[in-house]
């Protein structure tokens, strides 16, 4: 196999296999198991004889839907079905087939392809779950992949075996969002024996049959109208707890629970495992600086622009880094995607260099005009790909272009309904269109599904100052306080937070919010204060300005106060 595609032997010259306890002939089309035969169906058949035969290789979907449905336009799901069929009937080793989240499937069982006097005793060769083929009883390791994880099922109740489903959905979900936020690491996915639901199997060893550097486990408890999780994530080679969460979720409808839960997790471990590979990276370039790759320094991008606080030296250094990943790999799309989204943000942020001001025109300009450059080279380069959608969506509420801005958002949160990203830019681009209220409740939905994250201040200073918009200042008091609890280090939430309190009647703690303010931007006029605006203020609907003098009358308030 080479490049995704798979050699396939001419159907008369098809060969037979052993794996553990079966025998698969291809020519013959017969599956014996223990020398007992099992029936197939043609394309169940198909499909596990193509897997035999790709040597622990990937094979993709698209693959084996043209393979064992020759001709015939069907849903993905009937491969679902016949991979479930199989994974039935292997039983205990059906750990075998393992899913390649967004991509396909491999075959990890220890194949040996058979001449007519080894068949006897293929059915009782060992099992080995690991990445090998022995073609004529030779074996062939493969190079582990550079970044990958495990996910392994959350464990139900015991008492519950109907979670079984649940948990399984859940799995499938996790893995897509994984292959989605880290488009460089190989997901895997791990379907236990049933013996090993009683007695769960080491860590370590299960990590080194896969050869992934991650493993991510947890449980899931029901108890009544909530559902209590436990995560972990673990460093495969050392076995170290790497993050760990514990967290109830009311018990509302199987899909939104889903969404929330695995939205939660795995953007969780995303950003761990982003900021453990980046340090791994670091180590690795001063120890051996020759072996850097275009993925090393993404990943470090990825890390510097995930700094919670995003600072301006945060946002500098990503972009160094994605050029230096450009410089290994020029048409890298997660590299070009990264600058196009810093540059967004820094224009966004107010954090343009050389001097330039966040009000110059010009700077924005040029700012933009490179990251809309970049931005069209990843698409080019990997059309539809998630990460220049979402820098998309940022450089078009940057440029004003809010109504498209939101169709793009929108587009991201069909794709990823878990992404809090995805609710927070909708609720922006309905707070620039003149629609607060319907902002509010997009905030409000991001914060029930993230309510620990480390950017939850991205969207609760967007609810905030909706909330001033519609005069429900004590809320927006409250949602601002908890602002500044996730960032303190950015001065202008202690400035609305001012004007919400003033507008409130709370004059004596909007002096000290405001003094606050003062203190961390003591050249910032009131005036420049009230016509600061992080995107293009005549691009804003009317209503959204007229609303707007209230917050600006906040301001005034507090710094008279």
């Amino acid at each position: 196999m080479l490049d995704g595609t798979i050699q396939r032997p001419p159907q008369a010259n098809r060969r037979s296999y052993g794996f553990g306890r079966f025998v698969l002939h291809g020519r013959e089309r017969r599956f014996l198991a223990d020398g007992e035969p099992i029936a197939l169906g043609s394309r169940a058949f198909e499909v596990l004889l193509m897997l035999v035969e790709s040597a622990g290789d990937l094979v993709t979907k698209g693959d084996i839907l043209d393979r064992a449905w020759s001709g015939i336009a069907v849903e993905e799901n009937n491969l679902q079905v016949q991979i479930s069929t199989l994974r039935r009937v292997l039983g205990p080793d059906r750990r075998w087939i393992v899913t390649i989240a967004g991509h396909g499937y491999r075959f990890t069982a220890r194949v040996t392809a058979l001449s007519a006097e080894d068949e006897p005793a293929a059915s009782h060769a060992p099992a080995l779950a690991a990445y090998s083929y022995a073609p004529a009883q030779a074996t062939v390791q493969r190079k582990p992949p550079r970044l990958s994880i495990l996910v392994l099922p959350l464990v139900g109740h015991r008492d519950e075996p109907a979670q079984d489903w649940f948990t399984e959905g859940m799995t499938d979900s996790l893995m897509t969002d994984l292959a989605r936020t880290l488009p460089t690491c190989t997901v895997f996915a791990h379907t236990p024996a049933s013996t090993e639901k009683a007695q769960p199997p080491d860590i370590r060893e299960l990590a080194s049959a896969y050869d992934v550097r991650y493993v991510l486990k947890g449980s899931m408890l029901l108890a009544g109208e909530h559902i209590r999780v436990n995560a972990q994530l673990i460093e495969a080679e050392s076995g170290a707890h790497v993050w760990a969460e514990r967290f109830d979720k009311p018990r509302l409808g199987t899909l939104q629970t889903q969404d929330e839960i695995v939205g939660r997790l795995s953007r969780s471990a995303g950003l761990q495992m982003v900021a453990c590979e980046a340090r791994r990276a670091e180590q690795e370039e001063h120890e051996r600086p020759d072996s850097m790759t275009a993925v090393h320094y993404v990943m470090r991008g990825h890390a510097a622009a995930s700094q919670p606080m995003m600072t301006r030296h945060g946002f500098a250094t990503a972009c160094t880094l994605y050029e230096r990943a450009l410089e290994h790999e020029p048409g890298n799309a997660d590299a070009l995607s990264g600058i196009a989204e810093v540059r967004g943000y820094q224009v966004l942020n107010g954090y343009l260099e050389d001097g330039r001001t966040a009000n110059n025109p010009q700077a924005r300009g040029a700012y933009l005009a490179e990251a809309e450059e970049k931005l069209a080279c990843a698409l080019a380069a990997a059309p539809g790909h998630f990460a220049a959608l979402k820098a998309r969506a940022v450089l078009l509420r940057a440029r004003g272009a809010f109504a498209d801005a939101l169709v793009t958002a929108e587009t991201l949160l069909a794709h990823s309904p878990s992404d809090p990203m995805c609710y927070r830019e909708i609720g922006l681009n309905l707070l620039y269109l003149g629609r607060a209220e319907d902002a509010v409740q997009w905030f409000g939905r991001a914060d029930a599904l993230m309510p620990s994250d480390p950017f939850r201040w991205t969207w609760l200073q967007g609810l905030g100052r909706a909330l001033i918009h519609l005069g429900r200042d004590a809320e927006a008091v409250a949602a601002l306080r908890l602002a500044i609890d996730n960032n303190p280090s950015h001065a202008s939430f202690h400035a609305l937070l001012a004007a919400a309190l003033a507008l409130a009647g709370d004059h004596e703690r909007a002096r000290t919010e405001m003094a606050q303010f003062h203190n961390a931007e003591p050249a910032t006029t009131m005036d420049v204060l009230a016509w600061r605006s992080a995107v293009p203020l005549e691009a804003t609907d009317r209503l959204y300005r007229s609303r707007n003098e209230r917050l600006i009358d906040g301001f005034r308030q507090a710094g008279h106060a």
